[in-house]
Protein backbone atom coordinates (compact mmCIF):
# COMPACT_ATOMS: atom_id res chain seq x y z
CA UNK A 1 0.00 0.00 0.00
CA UNK A 2 1.08 3.50 -0.77
CA UNK A 3 1.42 5.74 2.64
CA UNK A 4 0.91 9.28 1.81
CA UNK A 5 4.56 9.82 3.01
CA UNK A 6 5.83 7.44 0.15
CA UNK A 7 4.00 9.75 -2.01
CA UNK A 8 5.53 12.65 -0.59
CA UNK A 9 9.28 11.40 -1.05
CA UNK A 10 9.01 10.49 -4.84
CA UNK A 11 6.95 14.14 -5.21
CA UNK A 12 10.32 15.61 -3.80
CA UNK A 13 12.60 13.49 -5.47
CA UNK A 14 11.16 14.18 -9.00
CA UNK A 15 11.02 17.88 -8.02
CA UNK A 16 14.94 17.67 -7.66
CA UNK A 17 15.38 16.03 -10.91
CA UNK A 18 13.03 18.66 -12.80
CA UNK A 19 15.32 21.35 -11.12
CA UNK A 20 18.32 19.54 -12.07
CA UNK A 21 17.27 19.18 -15.32
CA UNK A 22 15.72 22.67 -15.57
CA UNK A 23 19.12 24.06 -14.58
CA UNK A 24 21.25 21.84 -16.63
CA UNK A 25 24.49 20.54 -16.08
CA UNK A 26 27.64 22.87 -15.04
CA UNK A 27 29.73 24.70 -17.61
CA UNK A 28 33.29 25.17 -16.91
CA UNK A 29 35.42 27.73 -19.10
CA UNK A 30 39.25 29.42 -18.73
CA UNK A 31 38.12 33.31 -19.10
CA UNK A 32 39.80 35.38 -21.82
CA UNK A 33 41.88 32.04 -22.91
CA UNK A 34 41.55 29.36 -25.06
CA UNK A 35 43.94 26.99 -27.44
CA UNK A 36 47.76 27.10 -27.26
CA UNK A 37 48.89 30.34 -25.07
CA UNK A 38 52.43 31.16 -24.77
CA UNK A 39 53.55 31.99 -21.24
CA UNK A 40 57.28 33.45 -20.69
CA UNK A 41 58.88 31.65 -17.92
CA UNK A 42 58.98 32.76 -14.39
CA UNK A 43 56.28 35.60 -15.06
CA UNK A 44 53.47 35.51 -12.20
CA UNK A 45 50.18 34.77 -14.13
CA UNK A 46 46.59 34.98 -12.98
CA UNK A 47 44.07 32.46 -14.79
CA UNK A 48 40.41 32.59 -14.06
CA UNK A 49 38.05 29.31 -14.06
CA UNK A 50 34.48 30.45 -14.72
CA UNK A 51 31.72 27.72 -13.59
CA UNK A 52 28.06 28.59 -14.73
CA UNK A 53 24.86 26.80 -13.30
CA UNK A 54 27.15 25.14 -10.60
CA UNK A 55 26.54 22.38 -8.14
CA UNK A 56 25.45 22.66 -4.70
CA UNK A 57 28.59 21.19 -3.26
CA UNK A 58 31.07 21.08 -6.36
CA UNK A 59 35.02 22.25 -5.59
CA UNK A 60 37.84 23.36 -8.14
CA UNK A 61 40.71 21.26 -8.85
CA UNK A 62 43.70 23.16 -11.22
CA UNK A 63 46.20 20.76 -13.01
CA UNK A 64 49.04 20.87 -14.85
CA UNK A 65 49.37 17.70 -17.08
CA UNK A 66 48.75 14.91 -14.41
CA UNK A 67 50.17 17.06 -11.21
CA UNK A 68 47.41 18.72 -8.73
CA UNK A 69 48.43 22.48 -8.67
CA UNK A 70 47.45 23.64 -4.69
CA UNK A 71 44.99 26.98 -5.02
CA UNK A 72 43.51 28.10 -1.50
CA UNK A 73 41.84 31.12 -3.31
CA UNK A 74 38.69 31.54 -2.73
CA UNK A 75 35.60 30.77 -4.83
CA UNK A 76 33.48 33.84 -5.55
CA UNK A 77 29.86 33.99 -6.43
CA UNK A 78 29.64 36.29 -9.73
CA UNK A 79 26.08 36.01 -10.20
CA UNK A 80 22.99 33.93 -8.94
CA UNK A 81 24.21 31.06 -10.95
CA UNK A 82 27.83 31.86 -11.73
CA UNK A 83 30.89 31.23 -9.39
CA UNK A 84 34.77 31.43 -10.21
CA UNK A 85 38.16 30.92 -8.58
CA UNK A 86 41.39 32.70 -9.44
CA UNK A 87 44.75 30.60 -9.78
CA UNK A 88 48.13 32.28 -9.45
CA UNK A 89 50.74 30.35 -11.24
CA UNK A 90 54.17 30.76 -12.57
CA UNK A 91 55.02 28.97 -16.00
CA UNK A 92 58.30 27.47 -15.71
CA UNK A 93 60.43 25.47 -18.63
CA UNK A 94 59.29 22.17 -17.80
CA UNK A 95 55.39 23.09 -17.96
CA UNK A 96 55.85 23.88 -22.00
CA UNK A 97 53.25 21.48 -24.50
CA UNK A 98 51.45 20.23 -21.15
CA UNK A 99 47.45 21.20 -20.63
CA UNK A 100 46.67 23.70 -17.71
CA UNK A 101 43.68 22.58 -16.54
CA UNK A 102 40.64 23.81 -14.33
CA UNK A 103 37.89 20.22 -13.14
CA UNK A 104 35.10 21.45 -11.39
CA UNK A 105 32.68 18.66 -9.90
CA UNK A 106 31.75 16.95 -6.36
CA UNK A 107 33.99 14.36 -5.35
CA UNK A 108 33.85 10.91 -6.75
CA UNK A 109 30.87 12.17 -9.40
CA UNK A 110 31.57 13.54 -13.12
CA UNK A 111 33.75 16.21 -13.49
CA UNK A 112 33.18 18.82 -15.70
CA UNK A 113 36.81 20.90 -17.11
CA UNK A 114 38.08 23.35 -19.11
CA UNK A 115 42.25 23.72 -20.33
CA UNK A 116 44.28 25.35 -22.41
CA UNK A 117 47.87 24.68 -23.86
CA UNK A 118 50.87 26.12 -22.32
CA UNK A 119 53.84 26.90 -24.74
CA UNK A 120 56.65 28.73 -22.57
CA UNK A 121 59.20 30.40 -24.03
CA UNK A 122 62.37 31.72 -22.43
CA UNK A 123 64.08 35.68 -23.44
CA UNK A 124 66.14 37.20 -20.83
CA UNK A 125 68.61 39.87 -22.72
CA UNK A 126 70.60 42.26 -21.01
CA UNK A 127 69.34 45.96 -20.04
CA UNK A 128 70.47 47.96 -23.04
CA UNK A 129 72.34 50.11 -23.99
CA UNK A 130 75.00 47.51 -24.35
CA UNK A 131 78.92 49.65 -24.47
CA UNK A 132 81.62 47.80 -25.78
CA UNK A 133 85.28 48.36 -24.96
CA UNK A 134 86.88 51.59 -25.81
CA UNK A 135 89.18 51.80 -29.40
CA UNK A 136 91.54 54.35 -31.31
CA UNK A 137 89.91 55.78 -34.26
CA UNK A 138 90.47 53.28 -37.59
CA UNK A 139 90.85 50.34 -35.08
CA UNK A 140 88.26 47.34 -35.48
CA UNK A 141 85.68 46.38 -32.79
CA UNK A 142 83.30 43.37 -32.29
CA UNK A 143 79.87 44.02 -30.91
CA UNK A 144 78.29 41.02 -28.78
CA UNK A 145 75.07 40.45 -26.71
CA UNK A 146 74.87 37.45 -24.55
CA UNK A 147 71.10 36.29 -23.86
CA UNK A 148 69.17 32.81 -22.48
CA UNK A 149 66.70 32.07 -25.63
CA UNK A 150 63.93 29.04 -25.74
CA UNK A 151 63.59 27.94 -28.20
CA UNK A 152 66.60 28.06 -29.76
CA UNK A 153 67.02 30.96 -32.15
CA UNK A 154 67.56 30.35 -35.72
CA UNK A 155 69.71 32.84 -37.90
CA UNK A 156 66.06 34.25 -39.05
CA UNK A 157 65.52 34.97 -35.83
CA UNK A 158 68.59 37.96 -35.04
CA UNK A 159 68.91 40.78 -37.40
CA UNK A 160 71.49 43.22 -37.08
CA UNK A 161 70.85 47.15 -38.02
CA UNK A 162 73.50 49.80 -38.51
CA UNK A 163 71.42 53.56 -39.78
CA UNK A 164 72.83 56.59 -39.79
CA UNK A 165 71.38 59.69 -37.40
CA UNK A 166 68.18 60.47 -39.74
CA UNK A 167 67.32 56.85 -39.45
CA UNK A 168 68.53 56.07 -43.23
CA UNK A 169 69.82 52.30 -43.39
CA UNK A 170 73.30 51.54 -43.90
CA UNK A 171 73.23 47.91 -43.28
CA UNK A 172 70.90 44.81 -42.48
CA UNK A 173 72.05 41.47 -41.74
CA UNK A 174 71.66 38.02 -40.01
CA UNK A 175 74.05 35.47 -38.42
CA UNK A 176 76.66 34.54 -41.16
CA UNK A 177 76.11 37.64 -43.12
CA UNK A 178 78.44 40.09 -44.69
CA UNK A 179 78.92 43.26 -46.70
CA UNK A 180 80.10 43.49 -49.96
CA UNK A 181 82.79 46.20 -48.76
CA UNK A 182 84.18 44.37 -46.01
CA UNK A 183 83.07 46.75 -43.20
CA UNK A 184 80.79 44.57 -41.31
CA UNK A 185 80.25 41.01 -40.62
CA UNK A 186 77.80 39.17 -38.66
CA UNK A 187 79.28 36.23 -36.33
CA UNK A 188 77.54 32.53 -36.25
CA UNK A 189 75.35 32.06 -33.69
CA UNK A 190 77.49 31.02 -30.87
CA UNK A 191 75.67 28.49 -28.23
CA UNK A 192 77.67 28.70 -24.94
CA UNK A 193 75.76 26.86 -22.92
CA UNK A 194 72.91 24.23 -24.18
CA UNK A 195 71.78 23.16 -21.16
CA UNK A 196 70.96 26.76 -20.26
CA UNK A 197 69.65 28.11 -23.02
CA UNK A 198 72.65 30.56 -23.26
CA UNK A 199 73.73 32.10 -26.61
CA UNK A 200 76.01 35.19 -28.05
CA UNK A 201 75.62 37.06 -31.50
CA UNK A 202 78.69 39.25 -32.67
CA UNK A 203 78.72 42.12 -35.34
CA UNK A 204 82.58 43.19 -36.37
CA UNK A 205 82.93 46.52 -37.59
CA UNK A 206 86.32 46.99 -39.79
CA UNK A 207 87.12 50.35 -38.99
CA UNK A 208 85.39 52.87 -36.19
CA UNK A 209 85.81 55.90 -36.82
CA UNK A 210 84.01 59.45 -35.72
CA UNK A 211 81.36 58.68 -38.67
CA UNK A 212 80.38 54.88 -37.45
CA UNK A 213 80.42 56.35 -34.00
CA UNK A 214 77.52 58.37 -35.09
CA UNK A 215 75.06 56.00 -36.41
CA UNK A 216 72.87 53.86 -34.59
CA UNK A 217 73.99 50.35 -34.02
CA UNK A 218 71.06 47.38 -33.14
CA UNK A 219 70.41 43.86 -32.74
CA UNK A 220 67.09 42.61 -32.43
CA UNK A 221 66.30 39.16 -31.82
CA UNK A 222 62.84 37.65 -32.07
CA UNK A 223 60.81 34.36 -29.70
CA UNK A 224 58.09 33.33 -30.63
CA UNK A 225 57.07 36.05 -32.62
CA UNK A 226 57.91 38.12 -29.54
CA UNK A 227 60.37 41.00 -30.48
CA UNK A 228 63.38 42.73 -28.20
CA UNK A 229 65.86 45.41 -29.47
CA UNK A 230 69.26 46.04 -28.13
CA UNK A 231 71.23 49.33 -28.23
CA UNK A 232 74.53 49.64 -28.33
CA UNK A 233 76.98 52.72 -27.49
CA UNK A 234 79.61 53.13 -29.02
CA UNK A 235 83.15 55.59 -28.38
CA UNK A 236 86.64 56.15 -29.54
CA UNK A 237 89.28 56.04 -26.97
CA UNK A 238 91.46 59.20 -26.81
CA UNK A 239 94.22 59.59 -28.53
CA UNK A 240 97.95 60.18 -27.61
CA UNK A 241 98.03 63.41 -28.58
CA UNK A 242 94.86 64.57 -26.82
CA UNK A 243 96.57 63.47 -23.75
CA UNK A 244 99.68 65.32 -24.45
CA UNK A 245 97.23 68.62 -24.76
CA UNK A 246 96.57 68.32 -21.32
CA UNK A 247 99.54 68.49 -19.46
CA UNK A 248 100.26 71.02 -21.66
CA UNK A 249 97.21 73.05 -21.18
CA UNK A 250 98.27 72.18 -17.54
CA UNK A 251 101.61 73.67 -17.35
CA UNK A 252 100.35 77.27 -19.04
CA UNK A 253 97.77 77.65 -16.04
CA UNK A 254 100.83 77.20 -13.92
CA UNK A 255 102.67 79.29 -15.97
CA UNK A 256 100.17 81.77 -15.83
CA UNK A 257 99.48 81.75 -12.08
CA UNK A 258 103.21 81.97 -11.33
CA UNK A 259 103.46 85.34 -13.32
CA UNK A 260 100.78 86.30 -11.64
CA UNK A 261 102.34 85.84 -8.35
CA UNK A 262 105.99 87.55 -9.61
CA UNK A 263 103.71 90.77 -11.10
CA UNK A 264 101.91 90.99 -7.41
CA UNK A 265 105.08 91.19 -5.75
CA UNK A 266 106.64 93.57 -8.14
CA UNK A 267 104.18 95.85 -7.90
CA UNK A 268 104.06 95.91 -4.12
CA UNK A 269 108.38 96.37 -4.20
CA UNK A 270 107.42 99.10 -6.34
CA UNK A 271 104.70 100.15 -4.00
CA UNK A 272 107.34 99.88 -0.90
CA UNK A 273 110.31 101.81 -2.60
CA UNK A 274 107.44 104.98 -3.54
CA UNK A 275 106.16 105.49 0.25
CA UNK A 276 110.09 104.77 1.55
CA UNK A 277 111.26 108.21 -1.06
CA UNK A 278 108.00 110.08 -0.12
CA UNK A 279 109.06 109.41 3.86
CA UNK A 280 111.92 110.63 2.96
CA UNK A 281 111.22 113.83 1.04
CA UNK A 282 108.69 114.55 4.00
CA UNK A 283 111.56 114.45 6.66
CA UNK A 284 113.59 116.42 4.59
CA UNK A 285 111.17 119.11 4.31
CA UNK A 286 110.38 119.35 7.77
CA UNK A 287 114.03 120.00 8.87
CA UNK A 288 114.29 122.89 6.26
CA UNK A 289 111.23 124.44 7.72
CA UNK A 290 112.81 124.76 11.57
CA UNK A 291 113.65 127.72 13.31
CA UNK A 292 117.16 128.44 14.06
CA UNK A 293 118.29 130.90 17.39
CA UNK A 294 121.68 132.22 16.85
CA UNK A 295 123.77 132.16 20.14
CA UNK A 296 126.34 134.93 21.03
CA UNK A 297 129.47 133.93 22.44
CA UNK A 298 132.44 134.97 23.85
CA UNK A 299 135.52 134.45 22.50
CA UNK A 300 137.85 137.42 23.83
CA UNK A 301 139.78 135.23 25.99
CA UNK A 302 142.44 137.61 26.16
CA UNK A 303 143.73 138.41 30.23
CA UNK A 304 143.42 141.99 31.64
CA UNK A 305 145.95 143.98 32.66
CA UNK A 306 147.13 143.84 36.38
Amino acid sequence: MVTVTTVCSYAALLASFVSFAAAGEPEVEIADLFGDVLFQQGIPQSITCTVFDPLPVGVFTWKVGDRIIENNNRIENIAEDEIQQVLQFTPTLEDSKKPLTCQYGERGEQVYSDYITMGIYVMDIPSDPITPGLVKDGDPVTLKVTAVLYPAPAPGDILWEVKEPGGEVVMEMSPGGQDMYGIYRAGEIEVLSESDNLYQFSLDIAVLDQKEVSNIHTVTITTKGIKKTVHFNLALKMTQETKEEEPTAGVLGMEMGLFIIIGVIAVFIILCIIFCIYRRKKKSRSKNSKTYTAVKTKTDMHGQPV
